[in-house]
């Protein structure tokens, strides 16, 4: 029929007319309720096809971006990708829930210090046959300062013997000069170069060789670690992983019924392929990122600039010419890809978190079977398990604990199981407890093999928002329950507060005439002979007379 309102033709059963909207009666004309005959005021022909036009076109939108969407997170690898980016955020946010500082940021400043001590606590002497409780307090330390932003760094490292140091030696580093100091060697003096004046000063003390050696420490170390290659090698560890991860195969497989550490799971599996060539030009990709800087000619280009003879640089470049860390890395990781082929596994996702993955091949006549299951406590990051057999030898791991500490505490336990023929062959235990609320004795960790021997370790771990310290009043090593020896541990790490060279009295030999130069050999040679005497002297007051005669 005929609309009568715009005259276009319509279907005979049309309730309305699809171009201007008019409602229409029988036999094709409007009915009672369609309104007054004629065209609506402002709402001419143009302008209501225009709008029913528009409802038309809106309709098929929205309908083109449901099927596309649909399309999207039905797609296997869409799926897949998500719900190993869902896994990897959940583990992170457990680890970021310890509180623990982000170290590696004040390494990339450089503007950090570190301080490590080892002392040894007590010793079984039953074990040996003599009282060696005098080597109670024997010890090592270390420490290091980095200032970048005032060209400032030192270096010490020391053993002692309980309130009495047996020898320290430091290194300071100012700029351009470079100093030594040992309160045994050189007394309150550190004694030290001008590292851009140095050949020219060698030259003068009589070392014709080397008069054209000159350099500055932070300006070789800007050199080699520019800021510029970690970006670099930033974008280009993405560019390998979005290689990698585009040349992935994923294909739905089904529903299937697990058993996640303990937990029935229903989850959705997918079949992964990761072909070879992709993981060899995964590896090849992590290589060209790491060696971003050709560190052959970066090592050629220091040493030039220190002003070392072309003959002296030839001979360094040629035993370093011959060492290819990451190329010969890389060769030997695709060779285990060529024995490897393509990799097939099985990935299964429950409640959009990566719950199993499993592989299971013969590889050149060996059956290799591997399994890791995530999940199944209340909470996901909770328990874990990984599981190995090689031709019927075992390797099976599992933890489990509060790892994301909604207790209040962190707490892990994880058992490594050795199985040959299905025979238990070994086992290692680990317990560990963070309480971050106490004020003290907040950590403890112990490692035991079977019945066999064990490591027992309590302190303080103490987080600030970007230092960590950690204090091991006790580490006591033990053999079937009996108790060898134990030490004591400190470590911290955190920001630079500054290098302070003031009380190391710096001197420069430069500076330094020829009288004052031979004085400084025989005081070195003098405080030697002195300090060999006293450290004799201290074994003779602190050791039994049998036990220091039983030793030296």
């Amino acid at each position: 029929m005929i609309c009568r309102n715009c005259g276009n033709e319509i279907r005979d059963d049309a309730k309305f007319c699809p171009h201007c909207g008019t409602v229409s009666g029988a036999e094709g004309q409007p009915s009672s309720y369609a309104g007054p005959e004629g065209p609506v005021p402002g709402m001419g022909r143009g302008k209501k096809g225009l709008l029913i036009g528009g409802i038309v076109a809106a309709v098929a939108v929205v309908a083109l971006v449901a099927v596309v969407a649909g399309n999207l997170f039905s797609d296997p690898k869409g799926q897949l990708g998500r719900a190993v980016a869902k896994t990897v955020a959940a583990y992170e946010a457990a680890s970021d829930s310890m509180g623990l500082p982000d170290l590696n940021e004040l390494t990339e400043r450089r503007s950090v210090s570190e301080r490590f001590s080892m002392e040894l606590r007590d010793i079984n002497s039953a074990l040996v046959g003599y009282d060696v409780s005098a080597f109670n307090g024997l010890g090592v330390r270390f420490s290091s300062d980095l200032d970048r932003k005032d060209r400032k760094m030192g270096f010490a490292l020391g053993a002692f013997w309980g309130d009495e140091d047996i020898v320290s030696l430091e290194v300071l580093a100012d700029d351009n000069k470079m100093y030594f100091s040992s309160p045994q060697f050189t007394g309150g003096t550190a004694y030290g170069v001008n590292t851009e004046t140095l050949g020219a000063d060698m030259k003068a003390l009589g070392a014709e060789d080397i008069e054209d050696i000159s350099f500055n420490l932070f300006d070789l170390v800007d050199s080699a670690a520019p800021e510029s290659r970690a970006k670099e090698m930033e974008q280009a560890i993405k560019e390998a992983n979005r290689d990698f991860w585009e040349a992935v195969r994923v294909e739905k497989a089904g529903k299937k019924a697990l058993d996640i550490n303990g937990t029935s799971v229903n989850a959705q599996a997918f079949r992964v392929v990761i072909p070879k060539k992709a993981m060899k030009n995964y590896v090849d990709g992590m290589a060209d990122a790491i060696s971003a800087v050709n560190y052959v000619e970066l090592y050629r280009e220091m040493l030039e600039a220190t002003g070392m003879s072309q003959r002296d640089i030839d001979t360094v470049m040629e035993q370093m010419e011959d060492v290819d860390l990451y190329g010969e890395l890389a060769d030997s990781l695709k060779d285990a890809v060529d024995v490897l082929g393509d990799v097939r596994l099985s990935v299964y996702v429950s409640e959009g978190l990566i719950c199993a993955v499993s592989y299971d091949e013969r590889i050149r006549g060996t059956d290799v079977e591997a399994a890791l299951y995530l999940g199944g406590g209340t909470e996901y990051v909770d328990d874990l398990s990984l599981e190995l057999s090689v031709d019927g030898n075992q390797v099976q791991i599992t933890s489990s604990g509060d790892h994301g500490g909604k207790g209040g505490s962190f707490t892990d336990k994880t058992t490594i199981r050795l199985r040959s023929g299905g025979v238990s062959v070994g086992r290692v235990t680990s317990d560990f407890l963070y309480d971050p609320k106490k004020g003290s004795d907040n950590l403890q960790w112990d490692i035991g093999l079977d019945s066999a021997g064990s490591l027992e370790m309590r302190g303080q771990l103490t987080a600030g928002k970007d230092s960590m310290e950690v204090h091991l009043e006790e580490m006591s090593f033990q053999v079937m329950g009996l108790e060898l020896f134990s030490l004591g541990m400190d470590y911290y790490m955190g920001p630079c507060q500054g290098v302070d060279l003031s009380a190391a009295a710096p001197k420069l030999i430069g500076e330094m005439n020829g009288v004052e130069l031979m004085g400084l050999v025989v005081n070195l040679e003098a405080n030697a002979q002195t300090w060999m005497t006293d450290v004799e002297q201290m074994f003779v007051n602190r050791l039994p007379a049998e036990l220091y005669d039983e030793l030296f």
